[in-house]
């Protein structure tokens, strides 16, 4: 797990993936971050002062950014192990942490924690202790998917008293979430169109409660160059800050839009 975690981390530049704790303060069990709402709103007001958008608009900001942050902790793990390694982690509410920076921060840090994972046959770890053997791809998708939605769930429970994101645009964010994973984990292993079938594999047409497939995809931008983006199902809402463009990957974006924006890449 901790090599899996190894390589991840190595594509990741805004948060540090890891199989413990270590020594830095601010580690919190999201069993304990999930148990009441408190502690999201008041991390999502500092995500909203932090970009300078403190009125009703900007909370929404805070709501959908410390949601997409949140779901990261989850996700990346889930869906990048998977395609790096073809196997399954333990990311319940209970045996995952994470690490707050400073105030209107990202999580600066996701500690696995529990040793225990799900895996194919072939897997040379198949025997040892905590490990769970699973028949074959489809299965271990499978188990994978049903693990973060385990976990989302009990996550759409504490978050929906906080936000004015509805329950379509919550299980949005989850979808995006897994795919932005499988992305991940494709410029971990530099295989994108693996990491785009693993992502089809994972998401299926949109299992319930997720909302949609993966819209992993190339396009051509205007210098005739391939790109690999995704187009969202949720908003971060990050285009309501103040001289702020909507990303790339947003649904209010053009395709033509996207190309040109590829151009700069």
């Amino acid at each position: 797990m901790a090599e899996s975690l190894a390589r991840l981390d190595a594509a990741v530049s805004w948060t540090t993936l890891q199989p413990h704790p270590d020594l830095q303060p601010g580690w919190v069990l999201c069993s304990d971050l999930l148990a009441g709402p408190e502690r999201f709103r008041a991390w999502q007001q500092e995500v909203a002062d932090a970009y300078a958008a403190g009125d009703d608009d900007g909370l929404l900001t805070g709501q959908g950014l410390v949601l997409d942050w949140y779901l990261a902790a989850i996700t990346l793990p889930a869906a990048g192990v998977f395609h790096l390694d073809r196997r399954g982690l333990d990311l319940s509410p209970e045996q995952l942490r994470v690490r707050f920076g400073a105030g209107g921060s990202t999580l600066v840090a996701t500690a696995v924690g529990s040793p225990g994972f799900t895996c194919l046959p072939d897997d040379p770890a198949a025997t040892e202790p905590g490990a769970t053997v699973v028949a074959d791809p489809a299965a271990l998708a499978r188990s994978v998917r049903d693990a973060v939605v385990a976990h989302a769930e009990r996550l759409v429970a504490a978050y929906s008293p906080t936000t004015r994101i509805g329950a379509h645009g919550l299980w949005g964010a989850v979808t995006d979430a897994l795919d932005v994973g499988c992305m991940t984990g494709g410029w971990a292993s530099g295989d994108m169109v693996r990491a785009a079938a693993d992502a089809r594999l994972l998401l299926g047409d949109g299992v319930t409660p997720l909302v949609g497939g993966s819209s992993l995809h190339e396009i051509d931008d205007s210098h005739g160059r391939r790109h690999w983006t995704r187009r969202r199902v949720s908003c971060c809402f990050l285009y309501r800050v103040p001289g702020v463009q909507a990303c790339v990957t947003c649904p209010r974006v053009s395709d033509d839009e996207r190309r040109r924006q590829a151009a700069g890449w």
